[in-house]
């Protein structure tokens, strides 16, 4: 016997419930699907716009100067008064000569000025370096700006350079699939031996491998990119191809003419000149312990015993109420040396800031050598890899016919092949290489920038 069963009101809120909720799940699912496969188009300069907001090597190269300006406000406000207000109250025991005691209150309050009208200069030097310190970190923080765009166009070039060679290797694939085909066809009418379709088989094989290496080598660029510019973006991303024609200004060759602008601008070495300003005038202010320190104190201020037996206005407002104003004076006699140590200290820190400075003007003169040299033969190897890139496309076009008619072995048009694609990469490196030296030209001088190195509205 079947009974009718009936769903409770309940039970349907609950279905209804669970299947919007299934629905729902779904939905987000396949919505967050989709902006993680979305791909995102990145322009060179987008990239480095990018880097400039979220790198964080530059964060901290902005604290740092922020840090020194309040450095600097500290140190001019060492020039004004200190005035401070002190208020007290005690309970306190007397013990008279009848041996009795008894508890009593007192209560104080005043008001004083301090200001130093001497210290042996030591708060004009401390405000001169606390000026140096602040240009120095502000020319550092320039410097780490044009480290940023360097870093973020070197890494963007790298991943440009390997979306290339993903397209070589995608090509090389597809053309030893065609060749593959070709072959057995050859084969299958026993016109060539059953090595030759095997070793082919073996070639398109690690054409597919150098695909799949070429495309998780680009992955691992991008990422690295993202790194250096300091923020993820969701989906993938798709680097564009920079062109030498997009660089509005090309490059100075004359060595000795970029070192001696480098000594002019380069914002690192302007920010050791300022540092070795800085150190300068702490052996000023190391030497400030050798004099006297002269003070002006003023103030005023008022008291109540409750032993004297009068009201507390009385005493506080009328009887008690002082002040006084003068002039100290601190003679140092004897400080254990401690004077003499820290000048010799901060003679010692001038020393190294200038041996610190001749360092690096010796590195820049290296690094603008270099960087010259280093542009000339990547001019050079563009017009070599382009005359062998033409002659392996001729090579490689004989060599099939040849093989075609049973005139060469597949060894040869194995090789002649992978010699092409050695040098359609070569060609792509040139290139991107020829970008890199010549940006690397502007940093190693000092004046890499966006605005004058790029054409089009930049920031």
């Amino acid at each position: 016997m079947i009974q009718n069963s009936t769903i409770s009101p309940w039970m349907m809120n609950k279905q209804i419930v669970f299947l919007v909720m299934i629905v729902l799940f779904f939905y987000i699912f396949f919505q967050g699907a989709a902006v993680a496969s979305e791909v995102q188009k990145m322009s060179l300069v987008e990239a480095v716009e990018l880097a400039l907001k979220n790198n964080q090597d530059l964060k901290l190269a902005k604290n740092n100067v922020q840090y020194s300006r309040f450095t600097l406000d500290k140190e001019k406000n060492d020039y004004l008064p200190a005035i401070t207000g002190i208020a007290n109250t005690a309970l306190n025991n007397a013990y008279g000569k009848s041996g009795l005691n008894h508890d009593y209150y007192t209560q104080g309050a005043e008001v004083f000025a301090q200001l130093n009208l001497f210290n042996g200069f030591a708060d004009k030097a401390s405000l001169e370096s606390a000026g140096y310190d602040l240009s120095s970190e502000e020319h550092t923080q320039i410097r780490q700006k044009q480290q940023v765009i360097y870093d973020t166009m070197s890494a963007y070039i790298d991943a440009a350079q390997q979306r290339q060679e993903i397209e070589v290797a995608r090509e090389n694939l597809t053309n030893n699939r065609q060749q593959e085909k070709e072959i057995k066809a050859f084969h299958d009418a026993g016109k060539i031996p059953a090595t030759d379709l095997y070793q082919q088989q073996a070639e398109t094989a690690k054409a597919r491998f150098d695909l799949i290496s070429a495309e998780n080598t680009y992955k691992i660029s991008k990422m690295q990119l993202m790194k250096t510019i300091g923020v993820s973006v969701p989906g993938d991303i798709e680097i564009e191809i920079p062109q030498i024609t997009m660089f509005s200004t090309m490059p100075e060759t004359d060595t000795h003419g970029l070192i001696e602008a480098a000594f002019q601008i380069r914002p690192d070495l302007l920010a050791l000149k300022k540092s070795v300003s800085a150190k300068k005038a702490k052996i000023k202010e190391a030497a400030s312990g050798k004099y006297p320190s002269v003070d002006f104190n003023a103030g005023m201020g008022s008291l109540y015993d409750k032993r004297d037996g009068e009201n507390f206005g009385g005493q506080f407002g009328d009887d008690n109420l002082y002040s006084y104003i003068g002039v100290s004076v601190s003679l140092p006699i004897f400080d254990r040396h401690l004077t003499r140590t820290q000048v010799n200290q901060a003679k010692i820190d001038k020393q190294s800031a200038n041996l610190t400075l001749e360092k690096l003007k010796q590195q820049i003169r290296v690094e603008l050598g270099q960087a010259v040299a280093d542009y000339q033969t990547a001019c050079e190897s563009i017009m070599v890899s382009k005359s062998r890139l033409f002659y392996t496309n001729k090579a490689l076009e004989s060599v099939f016919q040849r093989y075609k008619m049973g005139a060469a072995n597949l060894t040869e048009l194995t090789q002649i092949r992978s010699d092409q694609v050695d040098a359609r990469n070569n060609m792509i490196e040139a290139k991107m290489d020829k970008i890199l030296k010549l940006i690397s030209i502007f940093f190693y001088k000092g004046n890499l920038g966006l605005s004058h190195i790029l054409k089009g509205k930049l920031s």
